[in-house]
């Protein structure tokens, strides 16, 4: 899975899984654009920018806010200090849902200007710079709560759900541009984000539930997608993967 000599964006790359996924990409020989809100990790610890640069790759950070589509625009500019970037990952997101009757109009609308209308941005960005090229790969973490049903993820489920759909649609609209378009959703993941999360019980739940007994790790999500991004996945594109311990089987 080698990705030398190619340049990665990721949203929300400061910390949790987009951290981990850059931190891969770089390990595999990428150079890596951190597009965030904050350069700083929400945990104590060096910068995104500095471990990518302790691995001997070149590194960027651009304070972008997903919901607008310039700041994207930005992320992607930024990248051609590398070369230009050929490979985007969407991963930036907002995880705070609730049951249907307890959803509010704000947190539907954040849940999918952030979670959904971010991702299209970071697409559309990243398409038109591949069209200028030689093509590339995008990879859009969505949630295995855009697949089955979760309890308390109203807002959420549906906005993942978008991801897929949005995914699969690009996928086959630029398969002959030499673009390929994947998913990864993750299942119960230790970060920052779920540890904070706002329902008491969610990791017992999700220990339980899931047929591992485990909640998953930041590099085991990050692991499949720099598999997507390589040329081990040349012949794959409008897929979803699911990095969930078993729990979208049951």
């Amino acid at each position: 899975m080698n990705l030398s000599s190619r340049t990665v964006l990721v949203t929300g790359g400061s910390a949790g899984i987009g951290r981990a996924i850059a931190l891969a990409a770089a390990d595999r020989g990428a150079n890596v654009v951190v597009a965030d809100i904050r350069r700083e990790p929400r945990e104590s610890g060096r910068t995104t920018v500095e471990e990518v640069e302790a691995r001997g790759q070149r590194c960027t950070y651009v304070e972008a806010d997903v919901t607008e589509y310039t700041d994207l625009e930005r992320a992607v500019e930024a990248g051609e200090t590398f070369g230009g970037v050929d490979a985007v990952v969407n991963n930036a997101g907002f995880a705070q849902s609730f049951s249907l009757t307890d959803t509010e109009r704000g947190n539907w609308a954040k849940s999918i200007e952030t979670n959904l209308t971010g991702v299209y941005h970071g697409c559309l960005a990243g398409v038109a710079r591949m069209l200028e090229g030689d093509g590339g790969a995008i990879v859009n973490i969505a949630s295995g709560a855009g697949v089955v049903g979760l309890v308390n993820t109203f807002s959420y489920s549906a906005a993942k759900g978008g991801v897929i759909a949005l995914t699969r649609q690009i996928a086959v609209d630029y398969a002959d541009q030499n673009i390929r378009a994947n998913s990864v959703s993750p299942g119960f993941t230790d970060t920052e984000l779920f540890r904070n999360d706002t329902h008491d019980g969610t990791r017992e739940y999700a220990e339980r539930r899931t047929p591992m007994r485990r909640v998953g790790e930041p590099d085991e999500i990050a692991n499949a997608v720099v598999f997507l991004l390589s040329d081990a996945a040349s012949f794959i594109t409008g897929e979803n993967l699911l990095v969930d311990g078993g729990y979208a089987a049951q």
